[in-house]
């Protein structure tokens, strides 16, 4: 009977710190939610873009690709659209007039066979690439916005260079729309 009474009130015990860590941590994830309240900050999904509240259209002026590659222009091209309109920050537009023109400079693209397999194929590659945006008023053509160069490099595991490079693509257009919403 005493080692029962033992066991129930090892278990309780437990019970009962498991819910006061619980309750410490809602406790604290209040106290961070109110001081970040305080300060000023805000998550960059919570802030209005640079094309404001995303009504705006936007355009793609031109793409500089000092590469060999003639099919990253395209890449890019469809990166920044999925991404302009999976965050609906502005109504993308193909040819016309539009409020907003976008151009993207590629700095820097590079794509290296790493790993080849019994076959000599190359299964892994290594891209990086850094590009930069600017943003013009698409009535006066005065510059708006500026990105300043933005790099990503990863490693890929593909038989296909251009899957690698549509990838680390997409993952640079993402880092660039991101800074299209923060402040600073």
């Amino acid at each position: 009977m005493a080692a029962a009474s033992l066991r129930n009130g090892g278990s309780l015990s437990r019970i009962a710190r498991r819910v006061s860590c619980a309750l410490a941590s809602l406790a604290a994830v209040a106290l961070l939610a109110s001081l970040t309240g305080c300060a000023g900050y805000n998550l960059t999904s919570e802030e209005t873009g640079i094309f404001g509240d995303g009504n705006k259209t936007l355009k793609v002026k031109a793409v500089d690709n000092p590469t060999m590659y003639p099919w990253l222009p395209y890449v890019l091209r469809s990166a920044l659209r999925d991404e302009i309109g999976a965050r609906q920050l502005a109504v993308w537009k193909d040819d016309g007039r539009a409020d907003y023109e976008i151009k993207l400079r590629v700095r820097h693209f590079r794509l290296r066979g790493d790993v080849r397999d019994s076959d000599d194929k190359t299964q892994l590659y290594t891209a990086s690439m850094s590009a930069e945006a600017t943003v013009y008023d698409g009535a006066t053509n005065a510059v708006v916005w500026e990105s300043k160069i933005v790099s990503y490099s990863d490693s890929y595991d593909t038989y296909n260079e251009r899957d690698a490079a549509e990838k680390v693509g997409a993952e640079l257009v993402r880092r660039l729309v991101d800074r299209m919403r923060q402040r600073f």
